[in-house]
């Protein structure tokens, strides 16, 4: 049965005895225990999951996920006398052309640099191999091998003109069962001169000698009387010239 103790003052005394007063400390201290081991979960769930917690501290840009991602398949220590070695720098120097379209902005020029250093080992190579793969055969894979490898990637018309000649003769030189492929190079090299000049009558003498001499090696002297007739019209280069060039298909 509870009862209630009044105090000298005339008011209800509910903790009066030593033994409820001591309870009631013991309750206070644990309440205040549990609440400041509550604070510091809390302090050290946030602290944990701060910048500075080194846990969650690995925040990436989309650009350097992509870069890791793409490095991790370089090839790395090629021993360039290996058979298939100019096949691994290729394949190197597409992950960094991929770099450079697809990495952070900062690192583009370097991946650039890259690209190039392991597209330039790969050139190198692979006219290497492809050369001492001919020396062992026909003497025409010898001349093919060296007379391709004068072949230039450019967009001038006057490039597209000198790879022309290259591909006649090697209709000339080159084997026998390649003939019909090269010449088609040849007739293509002469259309993109022709289709990437800016200015129809932008030609000069060397360029009319080059298509003469291209024409001839194809034994196309038709299509080689035509184009004379052609720039003739077009820039009147005199008559002593054309005649030099009517030489050229007769000989």
């Amino acid at each position: 049965m509870k009862t209630n103790v009044k105090s000298s003052s005339g008011q209800s005394c509910y903790i009066c005895s030593r033994k409820q007063k001591i309870f009631a400390w013991i309750a206070l201290i644990g309440i205040f225990l549990c609440g400041m081991m509550t604070g510091v979960s809390l302090w050290g769930y946030k602290h944990a999951h701060t910048a500075d917690s080194g846990v969650y501290n690995v925040k990436m840009l989309p650009c350097e996920m992509r870069e890791k991602a793409l490095l991790a398949n370089l090839s790395q220590d090629i021993d360039d006398t290996w058979p298939d070695a100019a096949n691994f720098h290729k394949r190197n120097a597409d992950i960094y052309d991929n770099l450079v379209r697809a990495g952070c902005d900062e690192n583009k020029e370097k991946y650039k640099e890259l690209r190039d250093a392991e597209f330039s080992v790969y050139d190198v190579l692979r006219h290497n191999g492809e050369y001492l793969r001919a020396v062992q055969g026909q003497p025409c894979q010898v001349i093919e091998s060296t007379l391709l490898g004068y072949i230039n990637d450019c967009p001038e018309s006057n490039c597209h003109l000198h790879n022309a000649e290259i591909y006649s003769k090697l209709v000339e030189d080159g084997c026998p069962e390649n003939q019909q492929k090269y010449a088609k190079k040849a007739l293509d090299e002469l259309q993109i001169a022709e289709g990437v000049r800016v200015e129809e009558n932008d030609v000069n003498k060397n360029e009319m000698r080059s298509t003469v001499n291209t024409y001839k090696k194809l034994q196309m002297q038709n299509e080689a009387k035509k184009y004379i007739k052609k720039v003739e019209k077009l820039v009147d280069p005199g008559v002593d010239f054309i005649m030099e060039l009517q030489r050229v298909i007769e000989e």
